[in-house]
């Protein structure tokens, strides 16, 4: 993939493409400041990273537990000629051991070699004067790592976070204009750096000062403490105005390409970054395989199907026994129908829990089926009530099934499911769940819940394409349903039974490339680290996204604490001369496609956070929100 937009990068040095961890001057302004009597913490010696280096003393000396050491252990505060007896000794010490901190970062010389691939240029710039930065480039490049360009931080009227150094740097590598130039960075001081220079800013939090851990010690940690740890330093970045966070140097590249693409983009543009509920922005890979032809007799095929009903089972329980599943062509609404269709017999009832248009059409379906039901309906701002879903089945005692929606999409609410999964077990109820778009991004045992139906399809949390929907129901119970059918194609039973006797046989033909474009997102799940890890990518896009407009006062439609990781719904601004469909086709033209309100009262829109979607993409259409509406 190339890079055709970015005009130039900027990198700083300690804790960004050097020396992980930013050890070298941590270690120095520990001992200058002991020598003096004052023994400082690591905290106080980071806090202000990035800086020139006798600026940096000058802070630690402002901390105010410093500053009180200070005053009782001399009598006296501490004045100019304390900040040049030390900060002389600090450059006496570093100097010596400089060239044991020259060791790149892996990902640095990976990095230099694609921007030069593409002709980017690169600049750099530090906090460490000329005579500290010659030790520590020439070290590096005997190693690998060299940039375009250096400036140190005593060749300009003043270091970071001023952005004087950058300046000095597209000057001499002629680089114009800044805004579509990257500044990447370890501390706060790079990042105001690069803010205060026009240039959209990377943080990096692994091997970086903010951090402040050896990579040894990155990977001794356990998987929960590093992501708080990691999880507080990207909040940092965030608040001091980096456009992206990136974990590592080597996750610059993916954003790096993201960013040339935004740059890139005109309104003949083709393809779209789609932040909607599925169909989704899908990967390269999954779109990949669908480049091939299939034959549904094949065995291969066959073995294909088998190994994706069993890889959906197993995502969706460990009572892996109990469960089967069932493939179904057409769109999630297919086997919505066909479940309801199959599984309700005649003469018997389905209660419909309804709370937005996904529940409705539950009900559209039962009109046109001839299926008995009752619907118990809420507004769409309101969760489904226990007590109220209690009451209705004590008072019909008919009841066969419950039917209802895991996460609404009208408003991106998550309905309580394990509560009514206990009812519907209580009352020896069947349990029917669509979970269409939640299914694979948030992790749940269906079995716990006493689900016996859930319903979900292809082109949602999994990431793949549309083309089939999928049924996991336990083997007991779609065994009773051999003679419910009302329909041919959608009939469950006989599509599952063809498929048990036949060893992955679809009854009629199958959507053969969305299949295997299922199976290689379903493989892209597993390496991503499962339903867990999915979830988190998705609920910290949703976290951002929320803030992020907030911000500029648009706020989500219902309360955070039924709100799901997956769509969003906002309200539009009154205050705003500027109508939805106006506001769409901005956001079109810059490559983002959200979805309409739906069903709601309020002018509403809604943006989903499933597919190949990442952080730095919610902080782009953020952005292009916060413009657009402003």
């Amino acid at each position: 993939m190339k890079l055709n937009n970015i005009k130039g990068v900027f990198l700083d040095w300690a804790g960004t493409t050097v020396d992980y961890g930013c050890f070298a001057p941590i270690q120095c302004f520990m001992k200058v400041f002991k020598d003096e009597g004052i023994d400082v913490f690591v905290e106080e010696a980071r806090q202000p990273m990035g800086l020139k280096k006798r600026d940096h003393i000058i802070e630690m000396l402002k901390i105010d537990r410093i500053n009180n050491l200070w005053n009782k252990h001399f009598g006296r505060q501490w004045n100019e000629d304390d900040i040049n007896r030390m900060y002389k000794r600090f450059e006496e010490d570093i100097l010596l051991i400089l060239h044991n901190y020259a060791e790149p970062i892996k990902g640095a010389i990976e990095l230099t070699n694609i921007l030069r691939e593409n002709n980017i240029a690169i600049g750099s710039t530090s906090g460490y004067t000329k005579s500290m930065m010659d030790i520590v480039a020439s070290n590096a490049k005997d190693k690998g790592y060299y940039p375009d360009y250096i400036v140190a931080a005593d060749e300009v009227k003043a270091g970071r976070p001023y952005p004087y150094m950058i300046y000095k740097n597209a000057e001499n590598l002629s680089i114009y204009p800044l805004n579509k130039c990257v500044k990447i960075g370890d501390t706060i001081s790079d990042i105001k750096e690069g803010v205060n220079g026009g240039l959209i800013t990377i943080g990096i939090i692994k091997g970086g000062s903010e951090l402040g851990l050896r990579e040894e010690e990155v990977k001794s940690l356990s998987k929960e403490d590093l992501t708080r740890r990691m999880d507080i330093v990207r909040d940092k970045f965030l608040k001091a105005g980096a456009s992206y966070v990136a974990d590592s140097l080597e996750d610059v590249k993916d954003i790096l390409y993201n960013i040339d693409k935004i740059l890139g983009i005109s309104t003949t543009e083709e393809r779209k970054l789609l932040f909607t509920p599925g169909p989704l922005s899908t990967s390269e890979g999954v779109k990949k395989v669908m480049d091939y032809d299939y034959c549904t007799w094949d065995d291969e095929y066959k073995n294909l199907t088998e190994k994706i009903r069993a890889s959906i089972v197993n995502i969706a329980t460990k009572n892996t026994k109990e469960y089967t599943t069932v493939l179904l062509q057409g769109s999630g609404t297919y086997s919505v129908e066909g479940t309801l269709s199959t599984v309700v017999p005649k003469g018997k009832t389905l209660l419909i829990c309804s709370n937005g248009a996904y529940g409705e059409r539950m009900i559209e379906i039962c009109e046109a089926e001839s299926i008995a039901y009752i619907a118990y309906k809420e507004e769409y701002k309101n969760p489904l009530s226990i007590e109220t879903i209690s009451e209705i089945i004590d008072k019909n005692k008919d009841i066969y099934a419950l039917a209802m929606i895991h996460c609404e999409t009208t408003t991106g609410m998550l309905n309580p499911v394990k509560e009514v999964g206990e009812i519907t077990k209580k009352h020896n109820i069947l349990f029917i769940v669509d979970a269409m778009s939640s299914f694979g991004g948030i992790p749940m045992d269906i079995s716990d819940f006493n689900i016996d139906f859930l319903i979900s399809s292809s082109n949602k949390c999994i990431e793949g394409v549309p083309g089939f929907g999928f049924i996991v129901c336990k083997r007991s119970e779609i065994e009773r349903c051999k003679n419910n059918k009302r329909t041919l194609s959608l009939d469950i039973y006989d599509q599952w039974r063809v498929m048990e006797d036949t060893k992955g046989k679809w009854r009629f033909t199958s959507p053969t490339h969305v299949v295997t474009a299922f199976y290689k997102a379903l493989k892209e799940l597993e390496d991503e680290g499962g339903v867990e890890e999915r979830y988190k990518r998705y609920s910290k896009n949703q976290k951002l996204l929320a803030e992020s407009l907030k911000e500029i006062g648009i706020n989500s439609i219902i309360d955070k604490t039924v709100q799901s990781p997956i769509i969003t719904t906002f309200i539009y601004p009154n205050n705003i001369n500027l109508s939805f469909n106006e506001f769409y086709k901005k956001l079109k033209e810059r490559g983002f496609i959200i979805y309409p309100g739906k069903l709601t009262k309020e002018n509403t829109f809604r943006v989903g956070n499933i597919g190949k979607i990442y952080e730095w993409d919610i902080r782009n259409l953020s952005l292009c929100i916060k413009e657009i509406l402003s």
